[in-house]
């Protein structure tokens, strides 16, 4: 399973290219906003702070301004992935971007024939809602096995992203279901890669053990 970052921090990113895990980072208009700096600088130092993709979020509601920006973003690099929220607007839109070759992530996912509408337009990721579908009253875990089949039934290439996860038992049901891959903010991330408490406990008594021979790691 992949991991994204949901982030403009730069550091976050840093860090997550050390530790190896990091696939990709996604934005979204809140985060740019609260950056305070110039979206298209956010974007070049994103793309320069790790390897993968970059999924970076239209404003517009309408469908031709969609497609400007999305085409507008595209040009500032073909490592970027439009993401373009689910309404009957932004699937015309995914369809229009999708011919022109530009790669799209279908958003604000809360239902499986959402996922199917984005599929079948020519979405290259879907990414459904986990907290917000439970805060909603609705099973998220059901709604990502019911994408998940329909997706492998019909032999579709797009790509389930779980996204808006608050828990670390949200980041691994999702691993559970085979999905391929979650976007997670700082906070998760941290909790995520934090060394556990036992782990340090053994280490601690391993070194303590160590220290009665010396000799073990004696350099000659």
């Amino acid at each position: 399973m992949d991991i994204w970052l949901d982030t403009t921090d730069i550091q976050l990113v840093h860090k997550a290219v050390k530790l190896g895990i990091v696939a990709g980072v996604t934005t979204n208009p809140s985060l740019i906003a609260k950056a305070n700096r110039n979206q298209e600088e956010i974007v070049d130092d994103l793309l320069h702070a790790q390897e993968g993709p970059v999924a970076i979020q239209v404003l517009a509601t309408d469908m031709e301004e969609m497609v400007q920006q999305g085409q507008m973003l595209y040009s500032l690099s073909n490592r970027l992935i439009i993401k373009i929220p689910l309404t009957q607007e932004g699937i015309e839109s995914i369809h229009l971007l999708s011919r022109q070759g530009i790669p799209t992530m279908a958003t604000a996912i809360f239902h499986p024939r959402q996922a199917l509408l984005a599929a079948l337009a020519g979405a290259n990721y879907v990414a459904p809602y986990i907290s917000r579908i439970e805060k909603i009253g609705e099973n998220p875990w059901k709604v990502l096995q019911s994408i998940s089949h329909i997706f492998h039934s019909y032999r579709m290439k797009t790509k389930i992203l779980g996204a808006s996860l608050q828990t670390i038992d949200h980041l691994l049901q999702c691993a559970e279901c085979g999905i391929s891959g979650v976007t997670v903010h700082k906070e998760l991330f941290d909790k995520f890669v934090e060394s556990e408490e036992h782990t340090l406990q053994a280490v601690q008594q391993f070194s303590l053990e160590g220290e009665k021979y010396p000799f073990l790691f004696a350099v000659k």
